[in-house]
């Protein structure tokens, strides 16, 4: 009798198992899940920076709010202006153009000097027999 109820529990759990994996309910068959279904939790840590930033922001800023144009955005450029404690007139010619070219600054050409290095010892004394500067692949 114990037999045939374990044969019989056994058979069912076995129907029960066959079924769900043909349904994808089954417990051993698990269902595919995709990396991007699955939710992860960050934790934020606070950054402290000494001091409070809302004192250097404007009122009701938001940094992740984004205008309905961009283009509407203004920029204020602030031109430096230096103010020197003496006139420069008098120390530049008559009719001081600055932005004037005297000569074209492509025409200059830069002599090179080669230097010829010389040591006070023998170099071969600490390179291999075989040593070549220039090698060939």
């Amino acid at each position: 009798m114990k037999r045939e109820i374990l044969t019989g529990i056994l058979g069912l759990a076995t129907t029960a198992l066959a079924f769900g994996m043909q349904t994808g309910n089954s417990p051993i068959h698990t269902p595919h899940i995709e990396g991007d279904s699955i939710a992860y939790i960050e934790e934020e840590i606070p950054v402290d920076l000494g001091f409070d930033t809302a004192t250097y922001l404007p009122e009701g800023f938001d940094a992740y709010d984004l205008p309905e144009n961009i283009m509407d955005i203004s920029y204020i450029e602030e031109e430096a202006r230096v103010e020197l404690d003496f006139d420069l007139n008098k120390y530049l010619p008559k009719a001081f153009n600055p932005y004037k070219e005297y000569f074209d600054l492509n025409s200059i050409q830069y002599i090179e000097d080669e230097e010829v290095i010389e040591f006070d010892f023998d170099i071969q004394d600490y390179l291999p027999a075989d040593f070549t500067p220039v090698s060939t692949f």
